[in-house]
């Protein structure tokens, strides 16, 4: 009886040990996961900053950063001062098409739906 005592408190450490590991385990994968979160959200604020910096450089100041300048102008100007109103740029010329567009199909008559299939029988194996 002794020997089978001593096996059993062997094994019930072992078991307490190996517990101990998982809850610690678990504490340091939602702590690195916090972390990972953090790392991750600041990693895509800084491509959103790149993108919108790569946005205005192809394309020019957004339209809202254009009518936030409007609105930092001194609005006292004396009249002699006020530049003409700004005339309207002409559209680009649009690309003509090579050909005239094709009228579309006239609509084809519904279809009928499909008599449903007859189900297979399967004994199969029950798993309860």
């Amino acid at each position: 009886m002794g020997v089978l005592t001593v096996t059993m408190t062997g094994l019930r450490d072992a078991i307490v040990s190996s517990r101990q590991a998982r809850v610690d385990l678990l504490g340091d994968l939602v702590r690195q996961t916090g972390e990972r979160r953090t790392r991750v959200s600041a990693l895509c604020a800084g491509f959103a900053r790149d993108r919108a910096g790569a946005h205005r450089a192809w394309f020019g100041p957004a339209l809202l950063e254009g009518q936030t300048a409007e609105r930092r102008r001194p609005a006292a100007k004396a009249p002699a001062e006020e530049e003409p109103p700004a005339t309207p740029k002409p559209e680009p010329p649009r690309h003509k098409p090579a050909h005239e567009p094709v009228a579309a199909r006239a609509a084809e008559p519904p279809m009928a739906p499909l008599p449903q299939a007859p189900k297979r029988f399967s004994k199969g194996l029950k798993k309860h």
